[in-house]
């Protein structure tokens, strides 16, 4: 339990980094406004997402392999549902930029993806009478 929750803050403490990282860049002038506000967007968009996959994956690793198989499935549908219903909804009301926009949430969603099967990975080689 306590390596999982390492590994979720580290991912989240990476995400900070990287978009102070930016905040810094854009202080400097050398990103542009419109950049560094369509990325900002773009993980915010994504974080509840990486929180509810997380969760909804740590949760299911203790049932059986259907309810398992079942609960990722059928959360990576809402998960990519709510997704693009937040892309829809971001680039109709606000002013940002939609390349840039777009090009955010496929580097978050990208990195949140990666962080997840590595951390599910972990979980298996840690439980190994874990069944996936």
């Amino acid at each position: 339990m306590l390596k999982r929750n390492k590994l979720f803050f580290l991912t989240l403490l990476i995400d900070v980094l990287l978009l102070l990282l930016l905040y810094a860049a854009f202080l400097q002038n050398l990103i542009k406004y419109d950049f560094f506000l369509s990325i900002f967007f773009a993980q915010i968009v994504v974080l509840p997402n990486f929180a509810i996959g997380f969760s909804v994956i740590i949760w299911s690793l203790q049932k059986n392999e259907q309810v398992f198989l079942l609960t990722v499935l059928g959360g990576m549908l809402f998960r990519m549902t709510y997704i693009l219903g937040m892309v829809f909804l971001l680039l109709h009301f606000l002013k940002i930029n939609q390349k840039y926009f777009i090009f955010g949430i496929f580097l978050f969603y990208f990195y949140f993806l990666t962080a997840e099967i590595f951390i599910l990975v972990k979980q298996k080689i840690l439980n190994t009478d874990t069944k996936i």
